[in-house]
């Protein structure tokens, strides 16, 4: 990123989906890459463990609609050997608090429903 690049002060991932959506050029390719690289690993999870489902959370899928085909064609790109059609890509429902709802259920089960652990 040049010195001379307008916004580059307070340059958050947030910030360069708006940008992105705003057409700014180089935030644009900066969403390319990333999704070039989220792409090649999910790629590896795919070709090792033939998930039926992987689920994407976190602020940044809040801007899925950027991130999303760029993420599937790499896939399609890298899995040659693999049914990587059979893996759904998907975007979580509870948004970025997933991660946080999914520890309190575990949390919950864990010690309020009687079991042997609790």
């Amino acid at each position: 990123m040049s010195s001379d690049y307008p916004h580059r002060a307070n340059l958050t991932a947030k910030r360069i989906c708006e940008l992105a959506r705003e057409g700014d050029d180089l935030a644009l390719r900066a969403v390319q890459r990333e999704a070039r690289y989220l792409g090649l690993g999910l790629a590896n999870v795919v070709t090792m463990f033939a998930p039926d489902t992987i689920v994407l959370s976190g602020g940044v899928m809040k801007s899925a609609d950027l991130f999303l085909e760029g993420i599937r064609q790499t896939i399609r790109e890298s899995c040659r050997f693999v049914p990587f059609e059979k893996t759904v890509i998907t975007v979580a429902s509870l948004g970025e608090d997933a991660n946080l709802i999914g520890a309190a259920r575990v949390w919950h089960h864990r010690f309020n429903s009687g079991g042997e652990n609790a």
